[in-house]
């Protein structure tokens, strides 16, 4: 994988448009996943769509850890919350 930090440094030298993405931006998941269909569909070069792939994959599972993570506070804020019995 290309470094993100060096990519970014010569789009700046460059001026040259660059987007980003972040595991925890609520639409970074859906708009790689259509990225990785218009790649498959246009490009020929099998690393890159490997690549790309890859990277959905490292998206994908750190939602499913976030959405995990974030069941787990709910659960236990409402288990907190209930008055104790006695």
């Amino acid at each position: 994988m290309k470094n993100p930090i060096q990519m970014i440094k010569q789009c700046v030298e460059k001026e040259e448009p660059y987007f980003l993405l972040r595991g925890q931006d609520l639409c970074a998941l859906k708009a790689i996943e259509t990225y990785y269909e218009e790649v498959k569909k246009h490009v020929k070069d099998p690393y890159f769509i490997e690549e790309i792939g890859e990277i959905m994959k490292d998206f994908r599972a750190f939602r499913e850890e976030q959405e995990t993570h974030i069941y787990r506070i709910k659960r236990w804020r409402t288990t907190v919350t209930r008055p104790l019995s006695r």
